[in-house]
């Protein structure tokens, strides 16, 4: 399961690719989750490696970082979330 972050104001968004150009298909908040399509040894992994996003990592500092997940967000289209600005469980 994936979820935003407080550190990102409660807000993680969900892409149809691993970019943030990719067009936006919703935004998960701190209390609403989705589910990881894949379950590797990493949360929510094996992660996708694209386009570079920024975000505010757990210690408060900027974090910039190209990895994604995939999300069953919209399953069976695939939907991709920022690795570094969410929240896992």
């Amino acid at each position: 399961m994936v979820h935003a972050t407080a550190a990102n104001d409660c807000r993680l968004n969900v892409r149809a690719g691993a970019d943030v150009g990719s067009t936006l298909l919703g935004t998960l908040t701190c209390l609403n989750y989705t589910t990881c399509v894949h379950a590797g040894d990493l949360p929510c992994g094996p992660y996708v490696t694209g386009g570079v996003y920024s975000c505010v990592g757990p210690d408060g500092r900027q974090i910039t970082d190209t990895r994604w997940a995939e999300v069953g967000f919209r399953a069976p289209e695939k939907s991709y979330v920022a690795v570094a600005c969410a929240a896992f469980r």
